[in-house]
C-alpha cells in the first residue's frame, strides 16, 4: 500500500504546481488589462502639437495655427507635395476648406537664419508666373490665381480661394513669428 500513496503524491506535486503556474498567468493577465485600460482613461486621443521653437515652425505647427483660427484644415493628399519654380524647398499640401495651401518651409541654424533664407525667396516671388507642379509635371493650380504669403519660416501659397479665406490665411502665416 505504500506503494500506491508515494505513486498519488508524486503525482499531485506536479498537478499542485501545474495550478499555481496556471492562476499566475491569469493574474499577470488581468495586470495587463488593468494597466492597458488605466493608460487608455488618463490619456485623450489628442495627441499635443509639438511646439516649434520661436520662427522655426513645421507642418504640423502651421495646421494648429490654421485651426486655432477657425479655418477648417487637413493634410492635402493628393499631391501631398508640389515644386515651386520661384521656391526652393518642396511645398507640403494642406486643404484648407475647398482649396489647397502648399507650405514651403525654409530651415537654418536658428531661427533669424531661416527667416533670412525665407525673405530671400519670397522677394524672387511673383504669383502671377509662379507654377506649382507635381514630381509627375502635373500642374496643381489647375489654372487657378495663386497668393503667397510669409511668416517666421514660411511661405504658403494659396491656390484660389474667395478673399475672406485669403485675408484668414495672411492673418495667420504672417502672424507667425
Amino acid at each position: 500500500m505504500t506503494d500506491q500513496s508515494s505513486s498519488v503524491q508524486r503525482r499531485r506535486g506536479p498537478h499542485i504546481l501545474s495550478i499555481v503556474l496556471f492562476v499566475a498567468a491569469l493574474g499577470f493577465a488581468a495586470a495587463a488589462v488593468y494597466f492597458w485600460y488605466s493608460d487608455n482613461v488618463e490619456n485623450d486621443d489628442e495627441r499635443p502639437a509639438p511646439t516649434a521653437a520661436a520662427g522655426m515652425y513645421s507642418l504640423v505647427n502651421v495646421v494648429t495655427a490654421l485651426d486655432e483660427a477657425g479655418l477648417e484644415v487637413d493634410y492635402g493628399r493628393s499631391p501631398a507635395t508640389a515644386n515651386a519654380n520661384q521656391i526652393d524647398p518642396p511645398g507640403q499640401n494642406l486643404e484648407v476648406g475647398d482649396t489647397n495651401v502648399y507650405v514651403f518651409f525654409f530651415t537654418g541654424a536658428d531661427a533669424s537664419i531661416a527667416g533670412l533664407a525665407r525673405e530671400q525667396a519670397f522677394r524672387r516671388v511673383e504669383p502671377a508666373t509662379m507654377t506649382l507642379l507635381t514630381e509627375s509635371d502635373n500642374d496643381v493650380s489647375d489654372g487657378q490665381p495663386l497668393t503667397a504669403f510669409e511668416g517666421a519660416n514660411v511661405i504658403a501659397v494659396l491656390i484660389g480661394g474667395d478673399d475672406e479665406l485669403r485675408d484668414q490665411v495672411r492673418e495667420v502665416i504672417e502672424g507667425l513669428s
